[in-house]
């Protein structure tokens, strides 16, 4: 049996309207985030605003933080290059 998780529409359009501001009006997104609402919408923009931050924040990270099977192939990579060597 499947379960199936209702996400509130005003939410939902709440988080999308958020994510766009903040990438366009990042000083609009700023304020809205400070509102203390309990809104479906108003929790859905700041919620929004904040996955575009974590966003941005993963794309400035070295390569060696982002992800961990980047790490890994490239370890992987260079034990293969190691072993194409010949040692004199």
């Amino acid at each position: 049996m499947e379960e199936t998780t209702q996400i509130d529409p005003d939410f939902l359009k709440g988080f999308n309207d958020g994510y766009i501001i903040a990438q366009y009006e990042p000083e609009l997104a700023e304020k809205l985030s400070k509102i203390e609402a309990v809104s479906p919408r108003i929790v859905g923009i700041q919620q929004g605003r904040e996955q575009l931050l974590k966003e941005q924040l993963k794309t400035k990270l070295p390569n060696w933080l982002k992800d961990n099977s980047t790490r890994d192939k490239s370890k992987q990579l260079s034990k293969d290059q190691n072993r194409d060597i010949e040692k004199d």
